[in-house]
């Protein structure tokens, strides 16, 4: 890390988790299909970060060299968004979010391994005390076990993106990452809807923008996507992947609040999946502390 993370650091953390809580919420408003979502999300974000660069007389362009890795992360962004999204319209925008808080568990794994350094046990029974979380989840929710998987998967996609953040965060400009990877983000999506269209034949796909779509989506891609994303890159040259993950797994909470707002009883669970929740809320609390402990 090039400097210690400042107070202000860790409230501007909070206020982009906030922002992010809203996503979900804005795939389900829509009409268009969860690959819909993805792929006009990232046109829009792409296209608003070159503006946007434009705008500051920034100069984007890099060497292919560089660009293919920021490529390569962008396509495992697109399909970690597919799965968010699709998780959410398989069960529940509440599900959704919870399954995503399982990062925690697999960057305290992951995040040693790609860093070459020791592993964290602190860290580690964070994670644990998610993935006890989790269990209470799945066992009170089981209707939506398919649901629950996507995001499970979508939940290691985004750990693997993160944790490889962390690493260009130190090399390259903010801008410039998010750029690229919202580009490759917006060219996998692509080579991915067609072939799960195709090996799922059975289901339909709304891929055409309809009504408000083009309001919810316009939100999604510009507010809830450039600014959280190159915000996260500034804050990762400060504080760990680990730390930014654990952080975010306060997502479920604001995201279940705002989402039984403005979706009523669909959005109501049983006991069990708050004990869950409750049991990742305290991962997060239970942070900083035992970190302090720990030094």
């Amino acid at each position: 890390m090039n400097a210690k993370p400042l107070p202000q650091d860790y409230f501007k953390l909070h206020f982009i988790v906030i922002i992010l809580g809203f996503t979900a919420i804005l795939g389900r408003l829509t009409e268009v299909s969860s690959l819909g979502v993805v792929f006009y999300r990232t046109l829009l974000a792409a296209s608003g970060m070159w503006i946007v660069a434009q705008f500051q007389k920034k100069n984007l362009k890099i060497s292919l060299k560089q660009a293919l890795p920021l490529l390569g992360v962008g396509a495992i962004m697109s399909f970690h968004w597919i799965c968010f999204f699709g998780s959410a319209r398989a069960s529940t925008v509440a599900v959704s979010l919870v399954t995503f808080s399982t990062t925690s568990f697999f960057t305290s794994i992951l995040e040693p391994f790609v860093r070459k350094t020791k592993i964290s046990w602190v860290e580690v029974f964070l994670g644990v005390l998610v993935v006890l979380g989790m269990y209470f989840v799945f066992t009170f929710e089981s209707q939506y076990l398919t649901g629950i998987l996507i995001g499970l998967v979508g939940a290691l996609l985004a750990t693997i993106f993160s944790v490889i953040n962390a690493q260009f965060a130190q090399k390259y400009d903010a801008q410039i990452v998010t750029f690229y990877e919202m580009v490759g983000a917006f060219t996998s999506s692509w080579i991915y809807i067609p072939i799960i269209i195709y090996f799922s034949k059975d289901v339909d796909y709304q891929l055409t923008l309809t009504h408000y779509d083009w309001l919810w989506v316009g939100i999604l891609g510009l507010v809830c996507t450039v600014y959280p994303y190159i915000e996260m890159m500034h804050l990762l040259k400060k504080i760990s992947a680990f730390t930014l993950n654990l952080s975010i797994n306060m997502e479920p909470i604001y995201g279940i609040i705002m989402a039984y707002f403005i979706f009523g009883e669909k959005e109501k669970m049983t006991s069990g999946f708050y004990i869950g929740g409750a049991l990742i809320l305290l991962s997060v609390v239970l942070h900083p502390f035992l970190k302090k402990k720990s030094i």
